[in-house]
């Protein structure tokens, strides 16, 4: 029952991380299939680097990641931006992005220690439901796409 929770929440952040990433490339007419499609927002010497999506969401580039706070739920999602891969699991923002989205409250009653979250990610990484694209001691952990 955990492991099913935790990857109904791990599905719908890689959906919504890559809906963002999208309205981002289309408000600012980014190709998000170049080597650097973000290279004009993470300027500092620009404004644009931290702004408002919509009127629904705000974000901000910090090193290799971009966050999103919707204004009116607070729900956080915190993505990616290197190599295209906007969907990578991180262990404390997914439980943030857990956290802060309403959909989701029914995966806290249930896995409801944060250790037990990261626990049950390690399990579906153990079951190849995710898959890490980096070699060890490092981890970039996705969703995986043709689960064995």
């Amino acid at each position: 029952m955990q492991k099913e929770l935790v990857l109904e929440a791990i599905i719908l952040f890689d959906k919504t991380a890559k809906e963002l990433i999208k309205s981002l490339a289309e408000k600012y007419n980014l190709d998000l299939n170049s080597a650097t499609p973000f290279s004009k927002l993470l300027l500092r010497s620009n404004s644009l680097w931290r702004g408002n999506l919509n009127e629904e969401w705000t974000y901000w580039f910090h090193g290799a990641h971009c966050d999103f706070e919707n204004i009116n739920s607070k729900q956080y999602v915190h993505t990616n931006i290197i190599r295209g891969i906007y969907g990578v699991i991180d262990y404390y923002y997914l439980y943030k992005f857990v956290q802060t989205t309403e959909s989701l409250k029914h995966v806290l009653e249930i896995v409801n220690k944060e250790d037990t979250f990261y626990a049950t990610i390690n399990k579906l990484l153990d079951d190849d439901m995710l898959i890490n694209l980096e070699e060890f001691p490092f981890k970039m952990l996705v969703l995986n796409d043709k689960p064995v």
